[in-house]
């Protein structure tokens, strides 16, 4: 089986390695765009440098971004910082389409040849001494490129190619995946691709066996982690990468892995879609339990509207589940540009009008008082069971799924949890439907699609 995998992997460097005249074209167009900023420096710039996957000599073939970092002096103020990283990369780069991103600050990102150029201002600090998320990313560089050699950079655009195909490539808030960064750390780390994937496979139950570290950390600083898994940054050790990284994507590179490993297959690095097809017999089966809310929504960076859209739609699950709905898997979806949506499958869009709650065993005397007390008037009875538990029957606050979100989103809206950006937006242009009431569509088709569907992986 070894062999097998090893031939894979062989085939598979031919969709992860970009060309010599990729190579010249970028380079072409990392040095143009640098000398367009250099111009526009000012006296609080202290350098400008290439960053990213380009920089790094890891980037795949046929996509590549190019990162360019502009160093102020730490002197500098917050919002001067914000004001200087805007104006240097709009006006240097002013003859490209630009639009301004969201990270922790502002940034501009534009378009030289189709190829993407992001200006980053960071400030220029010592390790350690950080003031912008930004900070680190010039270490970031120069670590890597101190310590990959060529065949490790070989290894990292394989494991980049495979998280990609399985959909949990990229640290953006829509994704919630592996980082550049990760992958690198992990190439670092474990040495190779096939070695990485044999140690995602076997990850362990307590999270804190789960420790990826080139070097050695304190175990205080350890215990402050909770994600399921823990990927220590070695420029600054009191930092886990695997924060960003959610348990869905986790669980998926697990999954993945282990099934490459059982049964290798050059699928693992084809672009395709992240689930197997099911019969549209199966797929319409489930449209009466999908509950979808539809909503425009004003102009904003891609990076802000997908964080608000999953607070929004884990606030909207929450009130769900606690009238007595069962969510099963929810899901958001945007355009990027000005359509949204939120889709649940529910067990079922309507409920019983009575639910029981259970009380204590009657042994327990000051909590058994306290139970009755609180649901005495609300409760329709109150009796002793078999277990010699208190139960009260009470009348639900609501049966209908669609009526009871669309009653939150056009009265309650304030109340609920919604990011508060969006509440405007939801409150004046939402549609509420079911599976079964029209046709779904669009982004809507996408996101019914994908929360309906099994992952081409599981087996």
């Amino acid at each position: 089986m070894s062999d097998r995998i090893d031939a894979i992997i062989s085939k598979a460097e031919q969709y992860c390695q970009p060309s010599e005249s990729e190579i010249r074209k970028l380079t072409k167009i990392a040095v143009t765009a640098k000398t367009l900023i250099d111009r526009y420096v000012c006296p609080k710039v202290i350098e400008t440098v290439l960053g990213g996957s380009f920089a790094k000599g890891t980037w795949l073939k046929g996509d590549a971004d190019i990162d360019i970092f502009v160093k102020i002096n730490p002197s500098v103020s917050h919002e001067e910082f914000e004001q200087l990283g805007k104006k240097i990369g709009s006006e240097s780069l002013k003859g490209y389409k630009m639009r301004l991103r969201y990270s922790e600050h502002p940034y501009v990102e534009a378009f030289i040849r189709d190829i993407r150029i992001n200006v980053v201002p960071c400030y220029n600090v010592q390790i350690g001494k950080w003031k912008s998320a930004a900070d680190r990313s010039p270490f970031h560089t120069e670590y890597i490129k101190n310590n990959l050699d060529e065949g490790k950079r070989i290894e990292v655009r394989l494991l980049k190619k495979f998280l990609k195909s399985i959909g949990v490539y990229g640290a953006e808030i829509a994704t919630g995946g592996f980082s550049g960064y990760v992958t690198e750390i992990l190439i670092l780390k474990y040495g190779s691709f096939k070695s990485v994937l044999h140690a995602i496979s076997n990850i362990r139950e307590r999270r804190d066996k789960n420790v990826i570290s080139i070097e050695n950390v304190d175990e205080d600083i350890l215990k402050t982690f909770q994600s399921h898994l823990t990927i220590i940054d070695p420029i600054d050790p009191r930092r886990n990468l695997g924060t960003a990284i959610s348990a869905e994507s986790t669980g998926k590179f697990v999954l993945a892995a282990r099934a490459f490993l059982k049964e290798p297959s050059l699928n693992f690095f084809k672009k395709s879609g992240n689930h197997k097809k099911l019969t549209n017999i199966s797929l319409k089966k489930l449209y009466p339990n999908l509950l979808i809310v539809e909503f425009n929504y004003s102009d904003r960076s891609p990076d802000i509207i997908w964080g608000q859209l999953k607070r929004s739609l884990n606030a909207i699950s929450k009130q769900l589940a606690l009238v007595g709905f069962k969510v099963i898997r929810s899901i958001c979806i945007t355009d990027e540009m000005k359509s949204a949506a939120m889709v649940f499958l529910l067990e079922s869009l309507t409920i019983s009008p009575y639910a029981e709650r259970v009380g204590p065993e009657i042994f327990r005397k000051d909590s058994t008082t306290s139970f009755i007390s609180k649901n005495r008037k609300e409760s329709i009875m109150i009796w002793i069971d078999k277990e010699m538990k208190v139960r009260s029957l009470m009348d639900r606050k609501a049966t209908d799924a669609k009526d009871y979100v669309e009653l939150l989103l056009s009265k309650k809206i304030e109340n609920i949890g919604i990011t508060k950006g969006l509440t405007v937006d939801i409150r004046t242009t939402f549609q509420i439907y079911t599976g079964n009431e029209r046709e779904i569509k669009g982004i809507v088709r996408d996101a019914a699609y994908r929360i309906l569907t099994t992952d081409k992986h599981i087996s």
